[in-house]
Parts: structure tokens; C-alpha cells; sequence
């Protein structure tokens, strides 16, 4: 998935943080990475299902680029 692509599903996200949209991105076999917009604010969660880790980011561009960066650095290996 391309880096702008990400970008645009985030956005999307924070344009309607009213409301309750979340995306998945599946990382290699084990993994799911979910990311939503907390409600009423433009702060992006993102929760590793095989982890159970959480992590919050402030800008879109920052989760968008961890999120890319998690994507394919799991493709190569």
C-alpha cells in the first residue's frame, strides 16, 4: 500500500472523528494493526492485535509513516 494511500484512510478518519471508523492493515500472518481517530479529537490509535500494544500519534504523517514503515519492513522479512 502506498504511503499517500495510508494518509488519505487517516485523514478520512479525522475528518469524521464523530463518528466510529477504524481501519485494518494485516502484517504478515500473526498480525493486525487497527487504527481509529479517538473520538472528538484528531488523535490516532493505532493497537497491535498480536501484541496487545497501543500507540498514539498526534499527526497524521507520523502514523502514516509508522504505520508504512510496519507494513513493509514485515514484507521483506
Amino acid at each position: 500500500m502506498k504511503l499517500e494511500h495510508i494518509k488519505s484512510l487517516l485523514q478520512l478518519s479525522c475528518t469524521f472523528n464523530f463518528s466510529s471508523i477504524s481501519h485494518s492493515f494485516t502484517i504478515g500472518e500473526e498480525d493486525t494493526l487497527t487504527v481509529k481517530c479517538l473520538k472528538d479529537t484528531y488523535i490516532l490509535q493505532v493497537t497491535s492485535n498480536e501484541k496487545q500494544q497501543v500507540e498514539y500519534y498526534i499527526s497524521i504523517d507520523q502514523a502514516a509513516e509508522a504505520l508504512y514503515e510496519k507494513i513493509h519492513t514485515n514484507k521483506t522479512n
